[in-house]
């Protein structure tokens, strides 16, 4: 028991709290660029082991962050007494817009080209790519003082906009509207089950004095997402949800649009090379 209790401490060592743009987000960001830059080296060797490769490595380290996330935040050790102590934070459950990458990159690196997979991997491209993106550029929320927690946050959020990139970037989600509106129907099949949930565990009773709001939009608590928070408590709950779906999904479809104007750029550029040559 001991020896479990050294460990949690350790897992829960702290460091000064890291700030937006601070060195430990920056290094994070030159991460994201280089990690970029490597893929974007390799795109012209597009395979589905290279596929699988990037999709294991993001989810399964994710996953293993993950875990150990709700073990920091669930368990505490007195080291004193040498008992454990456990609180589990509903608040923290992981079926969030920015988690479903978790779940969605170790599915598909075990399913076959099918057309849910790439229906799967097409929200990764135009949906999620939002949540990680704002989180890249605005952390400020997410950072705490705990290690791990900042390494967990940081890989989640820009791990997953790399993959989200590198989708878009190798062609292993082609830049159409049918793959657009598969995205769409994948976000909302994860709206319904983060709303099941929601009501679910609300009516159980377990909670408690605790929150429990997956992706937003529970109609027990007040979202703490800025704007979203002053829109849900503004109008009736059922125009707020619209309202939810609608902009997420006007945000993936500029995602899409900016994603299809690259693509057209860099084709012509291609294009013209070739001729040149």
């Amino acid at each position: 028991m001991e020896k479990i209790g050294e460990l949690l401490c350790i897992l829960q060592t702290e460091m000064p709290e890291a700030t937006a743009w601070g060195w430990f987000h920056l290094m994070w960001v030159a991460l994201i660029v280089i990690s970029l830059i490597v893929l974007y080296k390799l795109k012209g060797k597009y395979s589905e082991k290279q596929l699988k490769a990037v999709l294991g490595t993001y989810g399964i380290v994710a996953l293993i962050l993950e875990v150990t996330k709700q073990l920091i935040w669930t368990f505490d050790y007195n080291s004193v007494t040498n008992t454990f102590t456990a609180d589990y934070q509903w608040y923290a459950f992981p079926f969030q817009l920015c988690t479903t990458p978790i779940f969605v990159s170790i599915l598909c690196l075990f399913m076959k080209r099918t057309k849910l997979r790439l229906s799967l991997l097409s929200y990764m491209a135009f949906v999620t790519i939002l949540g990680s993106f704002m989180t890249v550029i605005i952390p400020d929320d997410c950072l705490v003082e705990t290690i791990l927690i900042n390494v967990h946050t940081m890989w989640l959020h820009c791990g997953s906009l790399v993959v989200s990139i590198y989708l878009l970037m190798s062609g292993a989600v082609e830049i159409n509207k049918q793959n657009f509106k598969n995205a769409i129907g994948i976000f909302i099949v994860f709206v319904i089950l983060a709303q099941i949930l929601n009501v679910g565990v609300y009516n159980s009773g377990i909670l408690g004095d605790e929150t429990f709001n997956m992706f937003y939009i529970s109609p027990y608590f007040i979202s703490s997402l800025p704007v979203f928070d002053t829109i849900q408590q503004a109008v009736p709950y059922p125009v707020y949800l619209a309202l939810y779906v609608i902009a997420l999904s006007l945000g993936a479809c500029i995602v899409y649009m900016i994603a299809k104007v690259i693509s057209s750029i860099i084709n012509k550029k291609e294009k013209v090379k070739i001729e040149v040559k």
